[in-house]
């Protein structure tokens, strides 16, 4: 029977070993998101016939990951029914997430009519070429390139820097005065992540980037690499008394460190309006659509 164990820093070898192999594009399938989200999520890891499984406890409900092999010819229909049998054993209703288009036809086909499928659209990953964030070519970006001009002209065109360990805690200063405007009770989930981001920032094997204007950061940004091919933005905060900084660090970050990849996954929009517009100001090519599949009760 499958046991599942809290999340340490040790076992990010392990899961990058399924994760990179998997060929999904999700922002949750990195080591990174998994363990500075663990205590708000209350996540756990099984590994068990060949497959990695990662339970979180939300509110009370019991939700899981899809299952994820070093394979990718693997059974998933054994894992699902693994997860079935478990969820049988502890009386806890099965529900899977991150469940794409592709993933869902391919559960409806090895095990039609089993589960009931919800599109979850304020979960659904913003994803983008790294030309295109880079660059910034074409009329439709002019307003950003505008942005950045302003930026520029107010803080100078030398204002980046990669974060490393001599100034990662200038960033939590900056994530302190950006919060002291906002609800403390709604940001200590998100206060608890950015520290463990910041204080396991090596270990993590994150990457990252700020602004400064009058040796002060102005704006940080920080991510983690799903695979070769997609990088994907965990934390990005920005001071709203500077004008321009959200699309300066956006762009500066891209060009400094995801120049490699072919994709940036910028994450959810989380059902805010002032997020969703802001993501598709910068024209994904890809909106992952995600799902969860709840098991039809007999």
């Amino acid at each position: 029977m499958m046991e599942f164990k809290e999340v340490t820093l040790e076992m990010k070898p392990l899961v990058d070993s399924y994760f990179r192999q998997s060929g999904n594009m999700g922002s949750e399938f990195t080591f990174s998101n998994l363990f500075i989200w663990r205590k708000k999520n209350k996540t756990t890891l099984a590994e068990y016939g060949g497959f990695l499984f990662v339970r979180y406890i939300i509110q009370g409900k019991c939700y899981f990951l899809l299952p994820v092999s070093k394979d990718r010819n693997a059974d998933l229909k054994s894992a699902i029914q693994s997860l079935i049998d478990y969820t049988n054993s502890t009386c806890c209703k099965l529900v899977i997430a991150g469940i794409t288009v592709e993933v869902k036809a391919k559960i409806e086909s090895i095990m039609p009519g089993v589960f009931d499928f919800e599109k979850k659209p304020d979960w659904y990953d913003y994803i983008y070429n790294a030309d295109d964030l880079i660059n910034l070519r074409g009329s439709k970006y002019q307003p950003k390139r505008n942005h950045i001009n302003k930026f520029e002209l107010l803080r100078g065109k030398d204002s980046f820097e990669n974060l490393t360990r001599d100034n990662l805690q200038d960033c939590l200063h900056t994530y302190l005065k950006w919060a002291e405007a906002r609800d403390p009770d709604e940001l200590k989930d998100e206060y608890i992540a950015v520290t463990e981001a910041l204080n396991n920032f090596e270990a993590l094997g994150l990457k990252g980037g700020l602004s400064r204007f009058d040796g002060k950061v102005c704006a940080f940004t920080i991510g983690a690499e799903i695979n070769p091919d997609v990088f994907v933005i965990h934390i990005e905060k920005g001071l709203v008394d500077c004008t321009g900084v959200y699309a300066a660090i956006n762009r500066d970050f891209a060009k400094s460190n995801c120049s490699t990849h072919k994709y940036i996954n910028r994450e959810e929009d989380m059902g805010i309006e002032g997020l969703r517009k802001a993501k598709q100001s910068y024209y994904p090519a890809i909106h992952l659509e995600k799902n969860v599949a709840r098991l039809k009760e007999k």
